[in-house]
């Protein structure tokens, strides 16, 4: 009898042990290419991250992760993965090629399994799916790869750790806009602003009030617009665009609709600066076409942007406006950036000691843009 319970034990144990296995897999839809650094045999840990071709702190994040993935290739297996059309990732790899393992879910089940919806994100498991760590690639640091290498011994395969579900649906066609503006309104919401900067075309898929804001470069609680017009796009530009050209402007006026600047006060940050004291735009340098930001946890960098752009990026990730030099030479002239920005009194410091910018907290004036429909 104690025979018969120890085996009914051993089985039920043995069930539970595999259920839980087939449940840690990650799905994807298929694998554009496996790590050419890395070993599919046997990892403790895997790292997914979350990117798309559009994002551009993605881009720069990837030799991040590179150079992660080169410091434990026996131990560690990234997989990027992303959510977009296969023959669009195809083309972005043979201009920016990576040595990283590459993944499609097409149909977005993985990003919606954990609720992805900013990017860069990532997951690190250990070889039984267990969630060990969550954060964008730049923060995923050799010291926390380290860590839970210590805490983790045992280790799984790449086919038992990822299930790979075909799908039957057809491939579409990247699209290339034949107008110098096309506005597509979606039936769906969007809740992260997408912006896909290509050779070709400038697209931006998002609310209205995300889009414009990203236009202008506005924070978003400074645009009012009725319920009714906040509604969902797809919008391309097609290239080349005169530079100088306010895309804003371009999209409100063909939509037929007008702005009112109002000012409101509240609290936010308020810039002065000596612009002789900025950074050139040598300082860093990611290439032609590439990522324009990389945000992390604490810090913000950026290679050839204004002040403007940088307060732009700044006021989403403090949530209040920032307040910029009308001055045309000091906000707009292109730079290069490197500051901390998630405890006040050290982004004071970074930007007065780094490039002359006194950052003050206090009640501020603000324009706020009301969108409204022209009167008839």
């Amino acid at each position: 009898m104690e025979l018969f319970k120890s085996r009914i034990l051993s089985f039920l144990l043995f069930f539970i042990i595999i259920s839980s296995g087939a449940q840690s897999h990650v799905k994807v839809s298929e694998f554009l290419q496996e790590s050419k650094i890395a070993s599919a045999d046997n990892n403790k840990l895997y790292f997914v991250d979350f990117w798309a071709t559009w994002c551009g702190p993605c881009i720069t994040a990837k030799e991040h992760l590179g150079v992660l993935q080169k410091q434990f290739p026996d131990d560690l297996y990234i997989v990027s993965l992303t959510s977009e059309n296969p023959l669009i990732v195809e083309r972005f790899l043979e201009k920016k090629s990576t040595d990283l393992a590459i993944a499609i879910d097409y149909n977005k089940e993985t990003f919606k399994n954990y609720k992805v919806a900013v990017l860069p994100d990532g997951v690190l498991f250990n070889s039984q799916g267990k969630v060990l760590w969550r954060g964008g690639a730049p923060d995923l640091k050799k010291e926390i790869v380290a860590k839970y290498l210590r805490q983790n011994s045992s280790k799984s395969s790449l086919d038992s750790f990822f299930s790979v579900e075909s799908i039957e649906e057809d491939v579409i066609a990247e699209y290339i806009p034949n107008e110098s503006l096309e506005i597509k309104p979606l039936s769906y919401n969007v809740e992260e602003l997408e912006v896909a900067d290509a050779e070709d075309y400038l697209k931006l898929t998002g609310s209205l009030k995300q889009i414009v804001g990203y236009l202008a470069k506005i924070y978003k609680n400074q645009i009012v617009l009725d319920e009714s017009l906040d509604t969902n796009y797809e919008v391309y530009f097609k290239k080349p665009f005169n530079q100088s050209e306010n895309l804003a402007v371009k999209l409100i006026t063909e939509m037929k609709l007008g702005v009112v600047r109002k000012y409101n006060e509240g609290e936010g940050i308020s810039f002065s600066a000596d612009a002789s004291k900025f950074w050139d735009t040598k300082q860093i340098d990611w290439g032609i076409n590439n990522a324009k930001y990389l945000v992390g946890d604490s810090q913000i960098q950026a290679d050839n942007v204004s002040l403007r752009d940088v307060a732009y990026q700044l006021a989403y990730v403090l949530d209040m406006p920032i307040i910029v030099p009308e001055d045309n030479d000091i906000s707009l002239s292109l730079h290069d950036w490197d500051f901390h920005y998630k405890f006040f009194q050290l982004m004071q410091s970074d930007l007065e000691d780094n490039y002359g910018i006194k950052a003050e907290k206090k009640t501020v004036s603000y324009p706020v843009y009301h969108i409204e429909k022209k009167a008839p």
